[in-house]
């Protein structure tokens, strides 16, 4: 059975691992320009102590897939990190990780989820874009990111 839960401590070597086979996948190198790579060992104060909420997702023991969401200004929160491991895809754990970052961000107030991406990542903008993201390539913070969404909550 697919859940999610907050991340703790304890589950950090798992994030990092998950992340860094992900970014592998497309070519990308964990840790290389991205200060958020560095944010996933501190979890999850990293997120919470700056306004933000970071969950996992686990069939078990073990862990599918990851997502967080950070105050980037305003009225909006970036989405961050939702990648979920090949065996994951198509099953609905992207759908149940948004949900409860849309959930959180909307419950303080948040009005607008925007994120980053790469061009190779397709099944994950076909996924964004199905869900009410649209692109807004002002949204890149990334230097490894070639395309930005933003929804409107």
């Amino acid at each position: 059975m697919l859940i999610v839960r907050e991340v703790t401590a304890e589950d950090v070597a798992a994030v990092v691992a998950l992340v860094a086979e992900t970014l592998a996948e497309f070519g990308l190198e964990f840790g290389r320009g991205a200060v958020t790579d560095a944010e996933l060992h501190d979890l999850p104060a990293s997120y919470a102590a700056r306004g933000g909420a970071f969950w996992v997702g686990c069939d078990g023991e073990a862990m599918l897939g990851t997502c967080g969401v950070f105050p980037v200004g305003g009225d909006a929160f970036e989405l961050r990190k939702m990648y979920l491991r090949p065996p994951a895809r198509g099953r609905g754990l992207g759908t149940q990780l948004l949900d409860v970052a849309v959930a959180w961000v909307t419950a303080r107030g948040g009005t607008r989820l925007v994120l980053d991406t790469v061009d190779a990542m397709t099944r994950a903008i076909a996924f964004y874009e199905a869900h009410g993201f649209v692109r807004d390539d002002a949204q890149i913070r990334g230097s490894r990111c070639t395309r930005g969404y933003v929804r409107v909550l």
